[in-house]
């Protein structure tokens, strides 16, 4: 049972001590409270120490930073959705609302600019500069100094890192607004980690024209590839070096040495491959630069701060960094949102430009703390790179040739269409996918598309058939793909529907036609023979009572044959009569 409460009383103490605040800033006696007010963490006033909701802050580096070169951090403070930032730096309200029953208007201030008599000093003591009054005070510290600025919602500092022991470090941050004359808000804290190398820090990026999937580091033969080293470099402090690299592309075709950003190496054969190179930058030692003329007046350092020898032993100097997330070494670090501690420490003012961020490198990775290997040699400084990576290069598909093309006739349903089987062979790897786009004479606008999958066989050479309801001149484009290349042809053809007959509707009314012009021509005939000019005679009219019965005897129809069969040269009913008078 005894066991059993002094280990919970160690669970107690232990979960006390866990739960304790650790604070990122040493209180240093120096310290302004009156002006810079130090909130403990979870203090209620933290929820209202800005008007219409919590400000964030997003916080970036650029390392990983080469030992003797400079780093740059950088912060921006994101309003409420509410606010937004004027050019001049103000923030104002986006938008008419009421926060807390209180009404505030477009583009009203959020806060009141400050009164230009502000006296106003950073939380050491330091004056500001007169002729700079911003709204927000940043202060920075690491390695044990820290550094104070002065500036608008975004702001930056620059530092070198000479001397400094190679490693991973945490920079924290303390932003204040500046809320009524000798008064200091208290908005929060940040951290962004960082890291020094003697390693150059540079990217390699592989590209090869036509690449399906960029990226994917798989290649065809044949085909240059194009290697280009992008330095990390933001501070310049590699412009003065002179920079060699040394290739091996793996394939045992020697070496090549350059000083070139972008060379290009062709495969010849399939495989895999593991190219590499080595950078080595020749520096030029500030060591053996001549000494500053002693006559001239040395200017104040910038950027250097230190921290005052007592402490204040109730706060823990330590720095967290479980909830910080791990900068990316090039890219941007965002910090936790709104993090809540007491603030203390500075000395100076600083600014500094903001720098070009890269993207596209691996996360930060912890360095162990050790001292860089500097041995100059003749006022130089040697610094070493490498990179090594693996690929796969394939055969590609070389060509695709359209050998022939058939125009035929096919009847189906009801009608009869123009079918066009074009034969497309290639050569080199096989394809997994073919497409066919059918376009307009111009080969512009795209009229119907089809891809379809290609079985797996011994030879590369596939029959695509296409219908076609119109005459008309057509583009057609054909594209062969797999995995890894791409390869397309394409071709004009003529397609030429050329008779109206080919429905058997049309054909019969075509027939029908026939069929009544021939009647119509019938009748026509029939009717001039049957309007014949016959004259009659005085003797046939006298002597015609006889003749005329017999006519009636004779029945229509024989009358009409026997008209039709009459020798064109023959004429029983002669004009004239060769009868003496």
């Amino acid at each position: 049972m005894r066991t059993s409460v002094v280990l919970l009383v160690f669970l107690a103490v232990a979960s006390h001590t866990v739960a304790k605040p650790r604070n990122r800033f040493t209180r240093y006696p120096s310290w302004n409270n009156k002006m810079y007010p130090i909130w403990k963490d979870g203090d209620a006033r933290y929820k209202d120490s800005w008007k219409g909701g919590k400000v964030t802050f997003n916080v970036g580096n650029d390392s990983p930073t080469l030992t003797a070169a400079k780093v740059t951090f950088t912060i921006d403070l994101e309003f409420p959705h509410t606010q937004k930032v004027q050019p001049d730096g103000d923030v104002v309200w986006a938008e008419d609302c009421i926060i807390n029953g209180t009404m505030y208007g477009e583009s009203e201030p959020v806060y009141p600019g400050q009164s230009s008599d502000l006296e106003a000093v950073f939380p050491d003591g330091t004056p500001f500069k007169k002729d700079k009054k911003p709204a927000y005070v940043f202060v920075w510290k690491t390695w044990g100094q820290y550094w104070q600025v002065a500036d608008g919602a975004s702001s930056s500092l620059t530092i070198d890192t000479d001397d400094i022991p190679l490693g991973s470090y945490t920079m924290d941050i303390v932003i204040y607004h500046y809320r009524s004359k000798e008064k200091f808000i208290p908005l929060g804290y940040a951290s962004t980690q960082f890291s020094i190398t003697d390693q150059i820090p540079f990217a390699v990026s592989l590209d090869q024209v036509n690449d399906i999937v960029a990226g994917d580091l798989r290649f065809i033969q044949n085909r240059a590839i194009a290697f280009t080293i992008t330095l990390h470099d933001p501070s310049q402090y590699l412009s003065s070096a002179d920079t060699t690299f040394n290739w091996d592309f793996g394939d045992e075709s020697g070496a090549l040495i350059s000083r070139e950003l972008t060379v290009t190496h062709t495969y010849i054969t399939s495989g895999s491959f593991k190219p590499q190179v080595v950078i080595q930058a020749v520096i030029p030692d500030k060591a053996c630069d001549p000494p500053a003329d002693p006559t001239k007046t040395p200017s104040p350092p910038s950027h250097q701060g230190t921290t005052d020898t007592e402490e204040d032993n109730t706060e823990d100097e330590a720095s967290s960094t479980s909830n910080t997330q791990d900068a990316p070494s090039v890219a941007k670090t965002s910090s936790s949102v709104n993090r809540e501690s007491p603030a203390v420490g500075g000395v100076e003012t600083a600014g500094a430009k903001r720098p070009v961020i890269l993207t596209g490198r691996a996360t930060v990775v912890v360095l162990a703390k050790r001292e860089a290997d500097d041995k100059p040699d003749d006022c130089v400084i040697y610094r070493y790179g490498s990179f090594c990576t693996g690929i796969e290069v394939f055969e590609a598909i070389e060509k695709v040739e359209i050998v022939q093309m058939d125009n035929s006739v096919m009847a189906t349903h009801n009608m009869e269409r123009n079918v066009l089987d074009i034969t497309v062979t290639c050569q080199g790897s096989l394809p997994k996918e073919v497409c066919s786009v059918i376009l307009d004479a111009d080969c512009l606008k795209p009229i119907h598309t089809e891809c379809s999958m290609v079985e797996p066989s011994k030879e590369c050479q596939l029959v695509l058939r296409h219908f076609f309801n119109d005459s008309g001149v057509y583009c057609i484009n054909v594209s062969m793909a797999n995995d890894v290349s791409l390869a397309v042809t394409s071709a004009k053809v003529n397609i030429d529907i050329a008779s109206g007959l080919s429905s058997p509707g049309t054909i019969a009314m075509v027939l029908g036609f026939l069929v009544l012009v021939v009647a119509l021509g019938i009748v026509a005939f029939s009717y001039k023979r049957f309007k014949a000019y016959r004259p009659l005679k005085e003797d046939l009219i006298v002597s015609s009572g006889p003749q005329v019965d017999r006519g009636h005897v004779g029945s229509g129809s024989s009358m009409f044959w026997k008209l039709l069969n009459r020798q064109g040269t023959v004429d029983d009913c002669p004009l004239l009569q060769d009868r003496p008078v």
